[in-house]
């Protein structure tokens, strides 16, 4: 019984320095902020309160959700997903995104088809629909509200060593719509996991969950 002891407690102690490793040489951890505006662009993939890993090694690439210095703000943050790298051809009409000529667009519905936000301009409890979108070699959740868009087109081209981001929420966002292409320097931590939900570890829904 005392062998098993020491065993055990040697495990645990193995196990602690290993993960103190990696958290030193692959991870992050981050609480997403609860500012209305971030909150709600993240919606319905994150939420602000969130606590979160980051893997900071690697190159994010298309598809994947980075969490990038803010343009407007460098004590701040955005969050964002990679639709545009270096030489690609974005083009935004209301909810339609085209990259390249192809079209990325909800494939089918969530799960969970309705999540809520606040708005981050009145603060009013928003209901979003949710879509599948199937883009570089995975999926994600997209995000709209139920209100009716505007018409209006964002279009670039993504120079050299940049990248263009848009929100998971597609109607309230904070992406490259507003503030252009971002370095892709500033973008290297990938948002990969959540630990658990700003709800707290009773909210079994948003705990523990790879980040898509």
């Amino acid at each position: 019984m005392q062998k098993f002891g020491k065993a055990l407690g040697y495990t645990v102690l193995a196990l602690v320095v290993v993960f103190g490793l990696l958290r030193v040489l692959l991870f992050k951890t981050w609480a997403v902020p609860t500012t209305l505006r971030l909150s709600a662009s993240v919606a319905p993939t994150l939420d602000g309160g969130d606590f979160v890993l980051l893997l900071t090694r690697g190159t994010p690439g298309f598809g994947d959700l980075v969490r990038c210095k803010d343009p407007e703000d460098p004590t701040q943050y955005v969050v964002g997903r990679i639709i545009g790298v270096e030489g690609d051809s974005i083009e935004i009409t209301a909810r339609s995104v085209l990259v390249n000529g192809k079209r990325y667009n909800p494939v089918q519905a969530c799960p969970t088809r309705k999540y809520q936000t606040l708005h981050p301009n009145t603060e009013a409890e928003v209901e979003l629909e949710c879509g599948v979108v199937e883009m570089g070699g995975g999926w994600h959740y997209r995000g709209q509200t139920k209100s009716k868009t505007s018409p209006s087109t964002f279009k670039a081209e993504v120079g050299e060593g940049m990248v263009y981001l848009l929100s998971d929420n597609i109607d309230l966002y904070d992406d490259s719509r507003e503030f252009g292409t971002l370095e892709r320097a500033t973008c290297k931590e990938r948002v990969v996991f959540r630990f658990v939900g700003k709800n707290g570890w009773g909210d079994e829904d948003a705990r523990m969950m790879v980040i898509r």
